[in-house]
């Protein structure tokens, strides 16, 4: 690995722990905390879409030790949901191009839904957690949903071209 490439990724772990910790301030600060985007989700599929097949296990790694000062799951519950979330967004790569509009829309609502319902469903299997059942409902996985999309669409494109995150970048369309 060259040293543009660890630069890379040790600025991108940057990117995602800032994202992380900013959308925590978000919703915290906030009474819209369920209309907060996932912004670190969606900075990382939008990294996922232009990242060679091989450096996806290190992109679900950072991913996941990122988020883990800002959430309160276990490490190997974001591991697996970070490695879930990369490996669907790869399947859906290989079938619908995501730096497009519309599929990178789709693909993040679609994605952030299915990482957040795997981060409950984590939740509730805890012991504390089972007798309250799920922690989420549907209308709060529908907005963090439609708010990430919105920011995807809006923002995907500059957030995959952030300072440092260049050598990342292998797919040339």
């Amino acid at each position: 690995m060259t040293f543009a490439r660890l630069l890379g990724w040790l600025l991108l772990l940057v990117w995602l722990s800032w994202s992380f910790a900013f959308q925590a301030r978000l919703a915290s600060a906030s009474s819209g905390g369920p209309f907060v985007p996932e912004i670190g989700l969606v900075l990382a599929l939008a990294v996922l879409s232009r990242l060679d097949e091989r450096e996806v296990p290190l992109l679900a790694l950072l991913v996941a030790l990122a988020r883990l000062p800002y959430s309160g799951e276990s490490v190997v519950a974001l591991l697996a949901g970070a490695l879930g979330l990369c490996l669907l967004g790869l399947a859906m790569r290989s079938v619908v191009e995501l730096t497009g509009p519309l599929w990178r829309t789709v693909a993040t609502a679609l994605l952030v839904a299915v990482f957040d319902l795997w981060l409950a469903v984590v939740h509730s299997a805890r012991p504390s957690g089972a007798a309250a059942g799920l922690p989420v409902g549907l209308g709060s996985l529908l907005a963090v949903a439609f708010s990430s999309s919105m920011l995807a669409l809006f923002a995907g494109p500059a957030l995959a071209h952030l300072p440092g995150l260049t050598p990342l970048r292998s797919r040339r369309w």
